[in-house]
């Protein structure tokens, strides 16, 4: 597999080994064998100049203390002339292995449709790490190191390589390439060239939040298993997902004067991000390398994490902490800028304070609980970040400001089971009482990666039961669609719902094909009066209508925890499939089904089944949807999800299913914090 878990405490320098065209292995296929010795070049000389000039690239990657750690894939190089090797900025995928190489890391279609061009100098692959001795991903702290031939001719390199824990991002130059020659044709110098990489998305399969995705490079059951941009599919997303640490704190620093710093955490999730939360008062401490405030896999233990990650008591945790060997300054910030008591930060709102570092306690670190989580914290890496160099003189604030960007990191303290993100009733607003939650079954101190889809499966979490029941004469059948999320993960609602009776041939929903206008309004608004509108003098319908008003209400509305919706429907003639479709919010457009077809109502001799069988399929075939038309957010958690998003119809797109720079739902980090790229003739 290109996604392995191998560590890496050296590097061992040789020259580059590039694989033979004809075979590049995918993320989560076996190698496949080249037939030829690995050390051979797959460069390929064009008409121009077979001497040129020979370019070593090295591509280290350097993702490993930011909040999104990845492998990067084997890849594919050409240089070239003409722009726009790969791909058009803003055009659909051109369909000639671009897409394999962004989702599954094979390159093998790309090099092969290269190869059989003749515009460029050379074109070839790397594929292996230089602390590896055979094919596969660089993970973090590795590099891959390869060489290419080009001459003024084809004076510009590109290359592609997929961002591992992603559904479809890759790391290229633009259009342009990256110019290996001057005006004159001589060669340019060694030269770092990080900041012509970007992160591109290629339109192909929806974006899932990185490192969480079911979809993603390294969890995916089989190549090419997402779903593509702006489609109806069935709900895959994690929905205790929790974005980069960057789109919930940022941490600034300024220089207070006489080697002292002033350090602001600022809450900044709300419009703009996926996520709304609280973050709870601030624990700092200045330290030496021989302190830290937990260890990676090992356990919270007694050191005060726990009270911070599950109840936002950073007082209590710098209380533990005082006067522990290796710290100069250990506290807390219990009150947010401009407030006049004690309690967390709201988004837009921030905590400061100031600390005078030396040469013998370089570093600083932070924590503070997301306030909407079980035991989800915000943190540096174990270490801390350095404000002051080894002979104590201040660090430049940008440098420091940059370390902070790179380095803040959402965990998982361990000490309590995850739930649905924003709605958990054990989580910090919804607790009866600090530390009440269920122990984590992982005890121990991690980077959150919880990707658990509490949605997932016939009968979408058991979040909704839907019974069907005798009616009121032979013909007809009573529905109760009951909210029974109380004692699921995701408590939530279910909103108002479209059905229909059909004769099996209508197609209730189509997988794979854009949602209709009337899905969309169901999906993200919870409004089924479009759905209904478009199902009138449909051939195949024998009967449809909408529900809207709870048992035992006086008024219309969603049904809460408890509530049911009670409605006939005819059985028998033309009706002998049953389905219908609502909303469960929080979401962005996710909702509820029968599926394609809907339920059969009636046997073979169109006798209408037993209760117990109609009753069996409903629970196997109730089903969470996405309707594919506004990007997901943070579990429960995201600014434009009903019933929090402050209009209908207010979220940004899926996607518009062409190659593009990186989409901004889900923040990654900052090109130059996950790779270093330089170029060196020789």
């Amino acid at each position: 597999m290109f996604f392995s878990s191998r560590s890496f405490s050296s590097h061992r320098f040789r020259p580059a080994r590039l694989s033979i065209l004809a075979c590049a292995v995918p993320l989560l296929l076996p190698a496949c064998s080249s037939g030829d010795d690995d050390t051979k070049s797959t460069m390929m000389p064009a008409d121009s100049d077979p001497a040129g000039t020979k370019f070593e690239i090295t591509l280290e990657n350097v993702s490993g203390d930011t909040s999104l750690a990845t492998p990067f894939s084997p890849g594919v190089w050409a240089t070239h002339g003409a722009p726009d090797l790969f791909f058009t900025e803003g055009q659909a995928d051109r369909g000639q292995g671009l897409e394999s190489l962004s989702e599954d890391g094979n390159g093998a279609a790309l090099a092969t449709m290269l190869a059989a061009g003749g515009s460029r100098f050379a074109t070839g692959t790397f594929d292996i790490p230089m602390t590896a001795a055979t094919k596969g991903a660089v993970t973090p702290g590795d590099e891959f190191i390869f060489t290419v031939n080009a001459n003024p001719a084809s004076p510009n390199l590109s290359f592609v390589s997929m961002f591992g824990q992603s559904n479809d991002v890759f790391l290229a130059p633009g259009g342009a390439g990256i110019p290996l020659f001057d005006a004159m044709g001589a060669p340019l110098p060694e030269r770092d060239v990080t900041d012509l990489l970007s992160l591109w998305d290629t339109g192909t399969e929806v974006n899932q939040a990185p490192t969480l995705g079911p979809d993603q490079g390294p969890r995916q059951k089989a190549p090419s298993t997402g779903a593509r941009e702006g489609t109806l599919a069935p709900y895959t997303d994690a929905t205790r997902a929790y974005p980069s640490a960057l789109q919930i704190a940022k941490v600034d620093v300024k220089s207070a004067g006489s080697g002292a710093f002033t350090i602001t955490v600022t809450n900044v999730s709300g419009k703009g991000s996926p996520i709304v939360t609280g973050i709870s008062p601030v624990f700092y401490a200045v330290h030496d390398d021989t302190w830290a405030l937990f260890r990676t896999g090992a356990p919270a233990g007694d050191s005060g994490l726990e009270g911070l990650a599950e109840d936002g008591n950073a007082p209590g945790l710098a209380a533990k902490q005082k006067g522990a060997s290796g710290t100069s300054t250990v506290d807390a910030v219990t009150i947010a800028d401009g407030a006049d008591k004690a309690g967390g930060a709201p988004p837009g709102h921030s905590f400061s304070f100031t600390v005078s570092p030396d040469s013998r306690h370089r570093y600083l670190s932070v924590a503070s609980m997301v306030g909407e989580s079980n035991d989800a914290f915000l943190a540096f890496g174990p270490g801390g970040v350095a404000l002051v160099d080894e002979t104590g003189a201040p660090r430049d604030p940008a440098a420091i400001a940059d370390d902070f960007a790179r380095e803040l990191i959402v965990w998982d303290a361990g000490t309590e089971a995850n739930e649905t993100t924003g709605v958990g009733k054990h989580q910090g607003p919804r607790q009866a009482a600090p530390n009440t939650g269920a122990r984590d079954p992982n005890p121990k101190v991690r980077r959150y990666d919880d990707s658990t889809n509490d949605l997932a499966g016939g009968g979408a979490g058991g979040v909704v039961t839907v019974r069907v029941e005798d009616g009121t004469d032979d013909d007809h059948l009573t529905v109760v669609v009951t909210n029974t999320s109380a004692s699921t993960p995701f408590p939530g609602r279910a909103s108002p719902l479209v059905w229909a009776v059909h004769d099996g041939a209508y197609p209730f929903l189509q997988p794979g094909k854009p949602s209709p206008e009337g899905i969309e309004h169901l999906a993200e608004d919870g409004n089924p009066v479009m759905w209904n509108a478009s199902l009138e003098g449909v051939e195949d319908i024998g009967a449809h209508g909408t529900v809207n008003r709870p048992e035992d209400s006086q008024i219309d509305g969603p049904i809460e925890a408890g509530g049911s919706y009670r409605f006939s429907i005819p059985a028998g003639g033309q009706a002998k499939y049953f389905d219908f479709a609502q909303m469960w919010t929080p979401s962005n457009d996710t909702f509820l089904s029968l599926g394609t077809k809907g339920v059969s109502l009636v046997d073979a001799n169109g006798h209408i089944r037993s209760l117990a069988q109609i009753n069996a399929d409903i629970a196997q075939s109730l089903t969470a949807w996405d309707a594919g038309t506004e990007a997901n957010q943070a579990g429960a958690l995201g600014p434009d999800q009903a019933p929090r998003q402050e209009a209908p119809n207010t979220g940004a797109g899926e996607g518009p299913g062409t190659v593009r720079k990186l989409d901004p739902t889900w923040a990654f980090p900052a090109v130059k914090h996950l790779v270093r790229v330089h170029v060196k003739p020789i």
